[in-house]
């Protein structure tokens, strides 16, 4: 499965692409992957309009490879080279930990609720 991803280009600036998340069919109508390491996971609420504490173009860093999956409401997130994710609920991104970004989330109606699942080192995660 590709998934949305955030890594670095040659200038080490964050920019978009995607990351390969090896699955295994096991049903008719379902898919998985092998179990992967993660260190710990949490769930963010976000609520609409909520205010940035670096002001509304911030960029900051995770500081760990993570994916963070919308569970509701709808984020924004832009690249340091300008390109801007949109997450809606169900999608999922793939996070290196080096990447600057900004999340905004003024555009969801609703409170944003986000799940991350973050995975061992500072940077690079190679999916099972």
């Amino acid at each position: 499965m590709k998934l949305c991803a955030m890594d670095m280009d040659e200038n080490d600036r964050s920019i978009m692409t995607e990351t390969e998340v090896p699955l295994t069919q096991v049903s008719d109508t379902e898919w998985i992957s092998e179990k992967q390491d993660a260190k710990y996971w949490g769930i963010a609420i976000s609520q609409p309009g909520e205010p940035f504490p670096g002001g509304p173009t911030e960029m900051h860093l995770t500081n760990g490879p993570r994916i963070v999956w919308c569970m509701q409401g709808h984020a924004e997130i832009t690249q340091q080279d300008g390109n801007t994710c949109r997450l809606a609920t169900g999608d999922g991104i793939y996070v290196d930990g080096r990447a600057l970004h900004h999340s905004a989330f003024a555009p969801s109606r609703v409170p944003v609720i986000t799940l991350n699942v973050t995975f061992p080192g500072t940077v690079d995660y190679e999916f099972k």
